[in-house]
């Protein structure tokens, strides 16, 4: 058994569990976070903390079995080595050559006392590309993020990835207790035939936190021409007129923002430019750009475009060209997110233009249609999955390592980084950056991420009070905007996390599925431009139909259903 030195899961594990389950539960509350439940203890000294832990040779999960004579973290383990791939989420910031000048990356090493050897895709390269050739080669790393939680049960039959199912709950006590904290979890996280196969990524307050998207407007601009906060289509459309006619300003965005879903709840549609399947209201997986309201949101943006009110470099557009864009006062409307805002208000700021951008509530068509939102159920399927590669000596350490993140330690390590270098708590018990970070010159929201594992994605809990503190105050209301607490409007329209497939329809759902997406794409930009006329509609739909999008809506949802069934 490991062995090592002895640092205390503090009993308010319990309250962490149950915060992160709330909003599927339906009792969330976006203003608490996972540390607050500690009050004034989290100052308790740690050689106290370390002394009262002697008292206690052993752990216990939340069934009362004790998980051996684990001590906790840092642990002992000898000159055992455990090789990490990431292709995305925590990966290596731009700032640092190796892991070893990372600070999480380092940092993750010291705190848990497993050596660790970081891995990560050849700088330009594809992530995806890069796992699919380290699996196709044989030569596999003991933990690989991500995997896709929809390939598990194909992984584990081809040998690729561990069924972790009879050591998760000794091994791995902390997550599995937050897995048993909510059914969605549990079910969300294992395979149809219930194995358990990775560490999945959570936010805090669930729905909230997911809905970090939505649209922006120029509250200044607004004002000085006395229009009203824009709430209809038709507000909009009286609102890009008036943008167009006095600044010359358009709507604007970051594709990658905007071709998921933008605004296209407003016509009771659910997906905007990129293939998107939803689940319809007599739970049935549908493609959303097959149905007849995606066709009149696509007549909305080519109106828009064909009249010079909708950016004509959207389709090429990331976040630092929109950002510029804000910057350069020729947008002023927007679909962006959080920390975009949040970036966008500091640059206005710096620049001293008056830029006032402030989040809209997503808009409504006309009769008060809004079939959704940007959003979902505050976890994802994406895992770090422990391979076959990872020997069955290293197995225990390779899970007690993944499970660091999920303990209310672990937690504060993965979201603010080292106590008294990054953070410390403030004078209310709760964390704060220290002036290492906010005076870092490349600024806050990079030196975040320089620390912290849980910024973008995660095998992990991301705590809210991290998106508190690297956020404005106008991001966090505008988040507040964004997020419906109806359930119908933010989730039930999404293909829930988990969903997995046999061998077989994975290799079929490879053969065709990709080409149809692609398809999706290139002419949901042609309807937008006015390059195919939507006149054409029903030859879009013919020909999805002769590339097999029936057997594509078919298989999933035989998986749905067994999802359903879990």
């Amino acid at each position: 058994m490991i062995k090592g030195k002895n640092i205390k899961l503090l009993s308010t594990m319990l309250v962490l569990v149950l915060v992160l389950g709330a909003f599927l539960a339906g009792c969330g509350d976006k203003g608490k976070d996972i540390v607050d439940s500690k009050g004034d203890d989290k100052k308790q000294d740690d050689a106290k903390a370390k002394e009262d832990d002697k008292k206690d040779d052993k752990k216990e999960d939340e069934t009362g079995e004790t998980t051996g004579d684990f001590d906790g973290y840092p642990m002992d383990v000898g000159d055992v080595t455990i090789s990490w791939w990431v292709g995305a989420g925590y990966g290596l910031h731009e700032a640092y050559a190796t892991a070893d000048e990372s600070p999480f990356h380092a940092g993750l090493i010291e705190h848990t006392g497993v050596n660790i050897d970081w891995q990560f895709p050849t700088a330009g390269t594809d992530a995806s590309q890069s796992r699919n050739l380290l699996i196709a080669s044989g030569e596999l790393p003991d933990i690989m993020y991500t995997m896709a939680g929809q390939d598990m049960e194909h992984y584990m039959e081809e040998g690729v990835v561990r069924d972790l199912t009879d050591y998760i709950q000794e091994y791995s006590p902390a997550y599995y207790k937050l897995l048993q904290s909510n059914e969605a979890y549990d079910k969300g996280l294992k395979t149809d035939s219930g194995k358990y196969y990775g560490y999945g990524f959570f936010r805090e307050d669930g729905g909230w936190n997911d809905t970090y998207l939505g649209p922006v407007v120029r509250q200044d601009w607004l004002d000085e021409l006395n229009l009203k906060t824009p709430e209809t289509i038709s507000d909009w459309d009286e609102t890009l007129k008036a943008f167009k006619a006095e600044y010359d300003a358009v709507l604007s965005f970051g594709w990658n923002r905007f071709r998921t879903t933008g605004i296209s709840g407003a016509f009771g549609a659910y997906g905007a430019a990129n293939y998107q399947l939803f689940v319809d209201d007599n739970n049935k997986i549908q493609l959303a750009q097959a149905q007849p309201e995606w066709k009149e949101y696509m007549a909305k943006l080519n109106e828009w475009w064909s009249a010079g009110l909708l950016d004509q470099d959207v389709m090429t557009m990331d976040d630092d060209i929109a950002r510029t864009k804000a910057l350069n006062e020729v947008m002023g409307l927007s679909v962006t997110s959080m920390g975009q805002l949040t970036n966008w208000r500091s640059d206005a700021e710096d620049a001293g233009n008056g830029a006032n951008w402030l989040g809209l509530q997503y808009p409504t068509g006309d009769d008060g249609t809004l079939s959704m939102v940007f959003g979902g159920y505050g976890f994802r399927s994406d895992v770090a999955a422990i391979t076959t590669g990872c020997t069955d000596d290293k197995l225990e350490i390779a899970m007690r390592l993944l499970d660091y993140a999920y303990t209310e330690e672990g937690n504060l390590y993965w979201n603010f980084g080292t106590k008294g270098v990054s953070w410390d708590y403030d004078a209310d018990g709760e964390p704060e950056y220290t002036d290492l970070l906010v005076n870092d010159p490349d600024g806050l929201n990079d030196a975040i991420a320089k620390y912290s594992g849980t910024v973008w994605s995660a095998s992990g809990i991301q705590a809210t009070k991290l998106l508190y503190l690297k956020n404005s105050q106008e991001a966090i209301d505008a988040n507040d905007l964004w997020f419906y607490p109806n359930e119908d409007v933010t989730a039930k329209w999404t293909v829930p996390p988990g969903i997995t497939f046999t061998t077989e329809e994975t290799d079929r759902l490879s053969d065709i599925e990709d080409s149809i997406s692609t398809y999706v794409s290139e002419m949901a930009a042609k309807f937008i431009t006015g390059e195919e006329s939507l006149d054409n509609f029903d030859s879009f739909l013919d020909q999805l139909e002769s590339m097999n999008l029936e057997e594509v809506l078919e298989i999933r949802q035989g998986a749905y259903d067994r999802y359903l069934a879990r």
